[in-house]
């Protein structure tokens, strides 16, 4: 009997692991000691519903108290790297400032490589988390 238990137990969650698609999205978190700024300066030409949504005119900025998260929602699924091309390209820069320093990545490159190497989850990759320090 304990084995049909495990076996219908171990069943149950490799169904919920592989049919459910998490959110995902993309965090600012400001962990600074100051107030920090966020901003996204979007691509029109490439349009994505997600940013767009948010977007007041040609950007997005958010304004971070110490401490504070700032959420950016996709949806569901996962962070693959076609996935977080396809958001670079609806994107022409980041900038993130602080009061000591402003930080601008202008290329896609260099976006691609602040999420990626922000990009976490244990089995799906679903969140990107950028700390502000």
């Amino acid at each position: 009997m304990k084995v049909y238990s495990k076996l219908i137990t171990l069943s149950i969650l490799t169904i919920i692991i592989t049919s459910c698609d998490p959110p995902h999205y993309i965090d600012f978190i400001n962990q600074s000691k100051s107030e920090a700024k966020v901003k996204l300066n979007l691509n029109l030409k490439n349009e994505n519903f997600d940013l767009q949504e948010i977007a007041n005119g040609d950007s997005i900025v958010f304004h971070l108290n110490k401490k504070d998260t700032a959420n950016i929602h996709f949806g569901i699924g996962n962070w693959s790297d076609d996935e977080i091309e396809e958001v670079i390209k609806s994107i022409k820069s980041i900038e993130i400032e602080t009061k000591e320093i402003k930080t601008i990545y202008k290329n896609e490159t260099s976006m691609k490589n602040l999420l990626i190497n922000n990009r976490h989850g244990a089995f799906l990759k679903s969140k990107i988390e950028i700390e502000i320090e």
